[in-house]
């Protein structure tokens, strides 16, 4: 049995984004930022969660997928018609809701708990999240009685200038009596313009006599809703101060919060150390005593213990433990880098797998290549992957040694302890142990004989 569910409002334009994605799709530290919503609720232990769309629901449906129910508001007549509408997703067994906004995503999880407490074990029909804000302006402010219970929601253009004085504004976000609440939402009146507004019923419950809790935001930071992209960007300091201060208390060294962006996703392990100037974005999993940055960009990859990446980029790769990555260096997506790796300055790697101990510390290229262990990759080697159709593979033995400036026209395969000499352009496999030198590259006793025959001649 549901005891408790959430309605989520996401069904608004958003016009003051200027943008075609639907607000509460944009990103904030690495998701979107309704993301952010259902996560803190469900850490509140609110498992069933329904969101509301309209404007770009598809959209906004889509990019949620199974994480919430969907309900479609169609037209859009107010907050308290969509959760007229949320309420048809809600199980009837359910005796508690949270009604929040998709665009208020600084709101932790022990603040759903609060109100969920104060509604449940106060016997509150309604409980209402407020802030004390020192420039309340556009804000909506809650009227209380002599008794601390809330009696009315007054929006800002119905105040007059006593209610307007009060600095406690209504954060939008409740909890309510499940049962009330489904017997009461469709009698809110209707506004001038024909919407139906959810403040309302916080004064259709005191005025018959209901309780009206009010939990009061410690931060009044925290309750901002996202309407602009300068109050996105906002949030986006706000929520990445957060995160960097969870990482430093739970052992992570990291130099210069202010240069520093960790996504929310990011995992660091303890002990590891964060320069400045570094970006760390997507799910990326950095591993204990790891060294990243200055100047370094990680996304969506993993890099191991004890593992060096400064002013390089890391894209969808896996780095082992133990690795020197940098700097100028480039691992682009699909990269496997083994334990004890060297990749240096301009070195840039695609769809290839380098093995434990393998070297790659100059300007070269290495692209759709599988690398065994204990390689030295020569300065200037590029591996030609492309015939202008296809991409094709190059595969390096364990032991090979790829000389200064060799090409490796793929497909081919350099056998293990085989080397090729300053500026090979090698276009046929070499066998293990074998040297190749020259354009072509052949053998190097094949070279030799090739001399002797001309001398005889």
């Amino acid at each position: 049995m549901v005891a408790t569910a959430a309605i989520v409002l996401a069904a608004g334009q958003g016009t003051r984004m200027r943008s075609r994605l639907p607000k509460v799709l944009h990103p904030l530290a690495g998701r979107p930022m309704i993301e952010h919503v259902l996560d803190s609720l469900a850490a509140a232990g609110i498992e069933h969660r329904v969101v509301v769309t309209g404007h770009g629901g598809e959209l906004v449906e889509a990019a949620l997928g199974s994480s919430a129910a969907n309900a479609r508001q169609d037209p859009q007549l107010g907050t308290a018609d969509a959760v007229r509408v949320g309420l048809g997703r809600v199980p009837r067994s359910v005796r508690h809701v949270i009604v929040t906004m998709g665009d208020v995503p600084l709101l932790p999880a022990d603040l759903f708990q609060r109100l969920l407490r104060e509604q449940a074990e106060g016997e509150a029909t309604i409980a209402l999240l407020s802030a004390r804000m020192n420039d309340p302006s556009g804000y909506g402010r809650v009227v209380r009685g002599d008794d601390g219970r809330a009696l009315r929601v007054v929006e800002e253009s119905d105040a007059d200038a006593a209610t307007l004085a009060g600095d406690e504004v209504n954060a939008g976000t409740y909890c309510f009596d499940a049962e009330w609440l489904r017997a009461n939402v469709g009698q809110v009146p209707a506004s001038a313009s024909g919407e139906y507004y959810l403040t309302e019923l916080v004064e259709l419950a005191a005025g018959s006599g209901r309780r009206v809790a009010v939990v009061l935001a410690p931060r009044a930071e925290l309750t901002i809703g996202i309407n602009d992209r300068v109050a996105l960007a906002v949030a986006e300091r706000l929520m990445r101060t957060e995160i960097a201060e969870r990482h430093m208390r739970n052992g992570v060294t990291i130099v210069d919060p202010d240069t520093t962006r960790i996504d929310a996703a990011v995992e660091i392990g303890a002990d590891a150390r964060i320069e400045p100037w570094t970006i760390i974005s997507g799910s990326s999993v950095i591993g204990p005593q790891a060294v990243i940055g200055p100047n370094a960009e990680i996304r969506a990859s993993g890099i191991g213990a004890r593992s060096v990446v400064w002013a390089s980029v890391v894209e969808e790769s896996s780095v082992a433990e133990d690795v020197e990555i940098g700097p100028y260096s480039h691992l682009r997506p699909g990269c496997q880098i083994g334990p004890g790796c060297r990749i240096g300055n301009y070195a840039e790697i695609k769809q290839s797998a380098l093995g434990a101990g393998t070297q790659q510390h100059h300007f070269s290229y290495l692209g759709d290549a599988d690398l065994g262990e204990q390689v030295n990759i020569g300065a200037g080697t590029v591996t030609a992957n492309f015939d202008g159709s296809q991409k094709h593979r190059t595969v390096i033995g364990d032991g090979a040694f790829i000389g200064v400036d060799t090409m490796l026209r793929a497909p081919i395969t350099i056998g293990p302890g085989a080397r090729t000499g300053a500026g090979a352009v090698v276009t046929r496999d070499v066998a293990a142990g074998k040297t190749v030198v020259g354009m072509p590259a052949r053998p190097i006793e094949a070279r030799r004989r090739g001399s002797r025959s001309q001398d005889d001649a």
